[in-house]
């Protein structure tokens, strides 16, 4: 074999094998490029989905607190309305015509003994008279009117020394309070409800 056969053989293996070296790193590089890209890609998924459940569980979360505030408002609302109800059960029974019945029920009710001072409120003044308390008194009780009122709409404060008995409207009406509550409620319609 001629040295320029030699050389023209070495020159064409050198240049086959730079070929295939080229070629090999030109594959590296496209798998390397490859690799990179599906980790960004894998990495973006993941960033995506960690972003749609924040996202999510952020709304599940608001949704769940505008959903209690509006619960609560709405019993809040429920309540004013059943409160204003009592109240102005409370000024329509001191109006009524039996109202003195009422007052009769109660004082027969005291289970003081002695001389009870009754209290009254202002505008009961006219009905509520010593008159009335000296029917209602017996040989145990006798019944006097107090000089001072209390603020109430209707009822009345029986006193004997130190042991006082509330028995004003607004006092009949706190102690059952929560059960009155509770009644009205139920008739009152739900929120969107259709009666």
């Amino acid at each position: 074999m001629s040295l320029k056969a030699i050389l023209a053989k070495i020159e064409n293996d050198a240049k086959k094998q730079a070929e295939e070296i080229l070629k090999s790193a030109r594959d590296e590089q496209k798998e390397a490029l490859h690799q990179v890209k599906s980790r960004i890609k894998e990495r973006h998924q993941r960033d995506a989905e960690k972003i749609r459940n924040k996202t999510e569980a952020n709304a599940v979360q608001m949704s769940n607190h505008i959903r209690r505030e509006m619960e609560r408002e709405l019993l809040s609302h429920r309540r004013k309305i059943v409160d204003n109800a009592i109240n102005e059960s409370v000024k329509k029974i001191a109006s009524t015509p039996d109202y003195l019945d009422l007052m009769s029920l109660l004082l027969k009710a005291c289970d003081l003994q002695g001389k009870i001072e009754v209290v009254i409120c202002a505008a009961d003044k006219d009905r509520i008279t010593p008159d009335f308390l000296t029917k209602i008194s017996s040989d145990k009780r006798q019944f006097v009117l107090a000089e001072d009122n209390h603020n109430d709409h209707g009822g009345i404060v029986m006193r004997s020394g130190d042991i006082s008995l509330n028995a004003t409207f607004s006092m009949i009406s706190e102690l059952n309070h929560d059960s009155m509550v509770m009644e009205l409620s139920r008739l009152l319609p739900l929120e969107g409800q259709v009666e």
